[in-house]
């Protein structure tokens, strides 16, 4: 090999090492953000009846902050509520809040009628087993001795449902297609 190959070939191995490189940190930066997904996903779920009650018992409700147009429609809207000292985040939480509790609760829609029309038990004994861990608060024992499962089959159930869900949630972020894993 002369000095000229032996330049081109350390060239086309350094791209191709930067290459290999540069894919596997899009692959983990996939997996890091389908991992963020289904953490927020859990997040969510466990908060669900908190966040729910948050934005149906807010003294500054959702039609009062969308129907202020001006600061003196938002003083005056606060003036009417109990008389507390409201700030502008607690409008905005109460907003963002609501946006966010709808959409849960339409995917949560969408996933029961997916669970429904499956062919699949298991997928039916997910969804029961989804609400009766985040949204009912029951005990592990307890779901497991309704549905007639074990510890194991108990996580594997809720690590399903809240991957399917987190896709519907989160659209095309949340999912996840495991050949694109790092090894």
């Amino acid at each position: 090999m002369n000095k000229q190959d032996i330049i081109k070939l350390a060239a086309e191995t350094a791209v191709q090492k930067t290459l290999e490189t540069l894919d596997q940190e899009r692959k983990k930066q996939i997996k890091s953000r389908h991992d963020q997904r289904l953490r927020n996903t859990r997040l969510l779920l466990r908060n669900y009846n908190m966040l729910k009650d948050h934005c149906e018992k807010s003294v500054y409700k959702l039609q009062q902050a969308a129907g202020a147009e001006n600061a003196i429609d938002i003083l005056d809207a606060l003036n009417r509520c109990s008389g507390d000292v409201y700030i502008e985040s607690i409008k905005n939480s109460v907003a963002r809040t609501h946006v966010i509790i709808t959409h849960i609760d339409e995917m949560l829609k969408m996933y029961k009628i997916y669970c429904d029309k499956s062919d699949k038990e298991e997928d039916k004994r997910r969804y029961r087993v989804l609400c009766a861990a985040y949204f009912k608060k029951q005990k592990v024992e307890d779901i497991c001795q309704q549905e007639n499962i074990d510890r194991r089959t108990y996580f594997r159930d809720t690590n399903d449902a809240i991957e399917k869900l987190s896709a519907l949630i989160f659209g095309f972020d949340g999912l996840y297609d495991v050949s694109q894993t790092c090894h």
